[in-house]
């Protein structure tokens, strides 16, 4: 059932392989083929087999796929850059400087161990400069005398912070990537192995890549044919974040031989919808020129709507949903709101709520970012490894144990001029003699708890719940609780996160350390099922998806593409590009149905009140042909033709529920 060139995709064994596949033209089915085609015909065994993509969920479908085709599927490598780069250091750690156990500390503790090693004075906004900053260096595969920069002492930090996190023996998210391409560079037996041990190689989403996780690619294949990557630079659209789409002609330039397939027949859209996608991108430069089409009928004109203000466009939205849901007899489910910013969200879920829609937004808060959430998994991290004095000041008086802050400062100078490990010190009760008493008995107890959780000879989720047991912690966070709902919620977040962590478990009873690695991988639960409901969206959080109704709100100058963006870029014609990248995964995620709006007069965030900026159409819309739309190009209507179109909108929506 492939089209003639998925199936030479699937085919083509014998050299590197760069897969062009447009929006919606079957490049995960492209790649679960390809993984049972080289396992059924014996041309790679499952165990050598390996995937790389870049989140848990499309990780974990993919492999479910895979296992359906291919005899001894289980065994299927298929995993996010950063859990390969745990695996391969969790593998090789002997021939590292990092110790098993060891942390992996979020982007707010990572904030907070750059700012400790500021000089005092230093204000807040610096320590999060140095830590993008710091963050960019290393997706670029840069050690500290590598580095080029302005910022006085930026180089000297980003030294100090490489020794700080290998004394507390923790890793920062970048780390994943950076220190097994750093031991595959200085370690020719490690690289040697690695090498013989993948006997093929896929890359998905691999637009998205930056340099040190091209590197790793690179150095894992050698200059072997066994490679496939597949990817769109239409969609490459996380280069603030680091993603370099220049690795497309990187991966021709370091691989001569590799050959490109081009997948451009959609089978998710209507022409209509594909043709205005094609015009808007054909405005950027490519390397591989390629034109996404469909034989699935032109389909519905685009609707392009303009609005007096972003109140209105919020209203009209939501009542054009809950029309057409009653005249097509669609479900709540089918329907998309796309937006560039999170900000324009806020009056669409008004607007919902008022109506009774239901709604379920991505891209908000996730269960990790939960204060209990994170009490947890710092009592995890300790457990697993005694040096996290991250994780240590996190759980020292939590829940409280009368453990004051000079207690705590007392500690960490104690471990300062003894070059220790707070834990480790606090289990060494005659350096704590100058102490109050109390308050060496509660330091005592604490380290009793810890001991005692490490060295229970149980699996991982039955000692993460007889430590909550033991520090009562799911009472403390009832009596902490504000209000009767916080209480409610408050319990709910840890009963489900130690329902989560038994089912983690299952029958294979984890290791402690196990579970850390597990859990230090995840940014959100497994995302439960939304039902039947208004999905609400930004662009970024919409790529790799699709819906029968699309509407693309606030499509403005200064929105679409964004006024920051372009202000902060070093070059602005690659901040339209990208911006310009987004407005197509937009267009490409609707399927049937296509609206587009846009503000006359938008309120801006922190604007004076009574205040109003005149953006006007984006620039992206004017390269969409006037014959794929309904409705010309206009100027907002006038607040009376306004008003009549509301009341008539209304009139209609309310006789067609009666009816």
């Amino acid at each position: 059932m492939l089209n003639p060139q998925q199936q030479a995709a699937v085919e083509k064994t014998d050299q590197p392989l760069l897969v062009l596949a447009g929006a919606g033209c079957g490049k995960t089915r492209v790649i679960t083929e390809k993984m049972a085609y080289l396992v059924n015909l014996d041309l790679c065994e499952p165990q050598r087999l390996f995937a790389i993509t870049f989140t848990n969920k499309a990780a974990k479908e993919m492999k479910q796929r895979a296992m359906s085709m291919v005899a001894g599927g289980e065994a299927l490598n298929i995993s996010t850059f950063h859990a390969l780069g745990l695996r391969l250091m969790q593998q090789e750690i002997s021939h590292t400087s990092f110790m098993r156990g060891f942390s992996i500390l979020d982007a707010t503790e990572c904030q907070k161990v750059i700012q400790e090693l500021l000089p005092r004075g230093i204000k807040k906004e610096l320590a999060n400069q140095l830590q993008w900053q710091i963050s960019g260096w290393k997706n670029k595969g840069w050690r500290p005398d590598q580095v080029d920069t302005t910022v006085p002492m930026a180089a000297e930090i980003y030294q100090h912070y490489l020794d700080y996190m290998l004394s507390i023996n923790a890793m920062d998210f970048d780390d994943l990537i950076l220190q097994p391409l750093w031991l595959l560079n200085n370690q020719p037996e490690v690289l040697h192995r690695w090498r013989q041990h993948i006997g093929y190689l896929m890359v998905d989403e691999y637009q998205d890549t930056n340099t040190s996780q091209y590197q790793l690619v690179r150095q894992l294949m050698g200059q072997g044919s066994h490679l496939t990557c597949v990817g769109d630079d239409d969609q490459s659209i996380y280069g603030w974040r680091g993603a370099q789409i220049e690795n497309l002609s990187l991966l021709q330039k370091d691989f001569p031989t590799l050959a490109v397939v081009k997948l451009e027949q959609n089978y998710r859209s209507s022409s209509t919808i594909l043709n205005a996608a094609n015009a808007v991108i054909k405005h950027n430069p490519h390397p591989f020129e390629k034109k996404i089409w469909s034989d699935l009928g032109q389909g519905e004109l685009i609707h392009l709507t303009p609005y007096r203000s972003a109140e209105e466009e919020a209203e009209q939205v939501i009542t054009d949903i809950m029309f057409q849901r009653k005249v097509h007899h669609k479900n709540y489910q089918d329907y998309a709101i796309l937006y560039r910013s999170n900000h324009q969200a806020k009056l669409m879920e008004q607007a919902l709520r008022v109506n009774n829609v239901p709604y379920q937004m991505s891209g908000g808060r996730s269960f990790f970012d939960y204060a209990e959430i994170k009490d947890l998994m710092a009592y995890i991290r300790l457990l697993s490894n005694p040096k996290d004095n991250a994780a240590f000041l996190r759980v020292i008086n939590t829940p409280k144990r009368g453990i004051g802050m000079q207690t705590v400062k007392h500690i960490s100078q104690l471990a300062k001029q003894q070059n220790m490990g707070f834990l480790a010190v606090c289990n060494q009760p005659e350096k704590l003699s100058a102490l109050p008493a109390q308050a060496q008995l509660r330091i005592k107890e604490f380290v009793r708890i810890i001991k005692h959780h490490q060295q229970l000879s149980r699996s991982a989720e039955q000692v993460v719940a007889s430590l909550v047991r033991e520090i009562d912690y799911l009472n403390w966070v009832n009596l902490s609780a504000n209000n009767k709902m916080a209480k409610i919620n408050k319990s709910k977040l840890v009963k489900d996160f130690l329902k989560w962590v038994e089912a983690i478990g299952g029958k294979e009873h984890l290791a402690m350390e196990d579970l850390l690695n597990y859990l230090s991988l995840q940014t959100s639960q497994d995302d439960e099922e939304a039902g039947d409901a208004v999905r609400l969206m930004t662009l970024h959080a919409a790529k790799g998806l699709e819906f029968e109704h699309v509407y693309l709100i606030g499509v403005e100058e200064g929105i679409l593409p964004h006024a920051n963006s372009m202000a902060d870029a070093d070059d602005e014609n690659e901040a339209i590009e990208e911006e310009r990248r987004l407005m197509y995964v937009g267009i490409t995620r609707a399927m049937r149905q296509l609206k587009i709006s846009y503000v006359k007069k938008r309120k801006r965030k922190f604007q004076p009140e009574g205040t109003e900026d005149v953006f006007g159409p984006s620039r992206f819309l004017d390269e969409i042909p006037e014959e794929l739309l309904a409705g010309k190009r206009q100027n907002a209507p006038t607040e009376a033709e306004q008003k009549a179109n509301n009341k008539k909108n209304f009139a209609a929506l309310k006789a067609m529920l009666d009816s």
